[in-house]
């Protein structure tokens, strides 16, 4: 059984390991933390994931604790033989692309984030169109690795699910039309239509 760590959020963090939960059918179970007034991160957090972030899992089977989306997602991944290629150049690919999600797009999104919070502040505009600036880079990267592909390697994997739950909010988010990008555009539609982009965690 998996235990799936969580805050009461849908975030696209938690959506790629809802939707990777789903794709393998493993069991799992969500144990949600709430963060206090004062926003400590509750020690029963720290204790599982040292950044005090979701989402995290436990993996009864063998007491693994994996905190961090990506590597949540290479663990599932290896865990049940699907969705990650056994052969190491096609394994490379779909990590290479994993890790362009973790080390770029997201993090990209988590700072456009901040400072739409903060849009009272003169400062937040300035930061707010260079982020903004990024994430259309970034789908014109995934564009083109999309052209006459099906998905980013060739083969649905990893990969695709790290990055398809940011595409729901890019345009409220980043001012990013998704529809400018065709082949991109296309991929999300082809990934709605798996039954496990409906995935959303149950509290």
């Amino acid at each position: 059984m998996i235990v799936l760590y969580t805050l009461l959020s849908n975030s696209p963090n938690i959506r790629k390991i809802s939707m990777m939960l789903k794709e393998t059918g493993l069991p799992y179970t969500v144990q949600r933390f709430e963060r206090p007034g004062n926003g400590k991160v509750p020690d029963e957090l720290m204790a599982i994931s040292p950044n005090g972030t979701v989402p995290a899992i436990l993996d009864e089977d063998n007491g693994a604790v994996i905190f961090e989306s990506g590597a949540i997602l290479y663990y599932l991944a290896e865990k049940t033989g699907k969705f990650l290629s056994p052969d190491l150049k096609a394994k490379g690919e779909a990590m290479k692309w994993l890790i362009f999600e973790s080390a770029n797009f997201g993090p990209t999104m988590g700072e456009l984030y901040h400072y739409i919070l903060r849009t009272s502040e003169e400062i937040a505009d300035v930061h707010m169109q260079r982020y903004k600036t990024k994430i259309a880079k970034f789908c014109a990267v995934l564009d083109h690795q999309l052209d006459g592909r099906d998905y980013l390697c060739g083969e649905y994997s990893i990969a695709d699910i790290a990055l398809y739950p940011w595409t729901g909010i890019l345009e409220d988010m980043a001012d990013v039309k998704l529809s400018d990008y065709s082949w991109l555009s296309n991929w999300a539609r082809r990934i709605s239509q798996r039954p496990s982009a409906e995935a959303t965690v149950s509290f």
